[in-house]
């Protein structure tokens, strides 16, 4: 799982995002990258408007309010369960049937 938290600089909401969403990773025992990004000049070139926006593996979470626990919590569960349907889905390729 790969989190981006998009924020303007100076502003400690998007550390205290990151690091909420680090503690729901580790007390899930479950493996991901949180970046937090406060360069004004990036956040134009991925055309974030409103901060701070939080994005999991590509899909937006929130954008220009400040997430939830709960919803953040669910955001991980349901990737989860995704990633956990695509390996039962997809896990037996190239095995050979006798």
């Amino acid at each position: 799982m790969h989190f981006v938290v998009y924020a303007r600089r100076g502003d400690s909401q998007g550390s205290v995002i990151a690091s909420l969403i680090r503690s729901l990773l580790s007390s899930h025992m479950l493996a991901g990258q949180v970046q937090l990004v406060d360069d004004p000049e990036l956040l134009r070139m991925n055309y974030v408007e409103a901060t701070p926006t939080v994005m999991l593996d590509g899909s937006v979470i929130s954008s220009g309010w400040n997430p939830t626990r709960s919803e953040l919590e669910m955001a991980i569960e349901r990737r989860s369960r995704a990633l956990a349907l695509s390996s039962s889905v997809f896990g037996n390729q190239g095995e050979v049937r006798r």
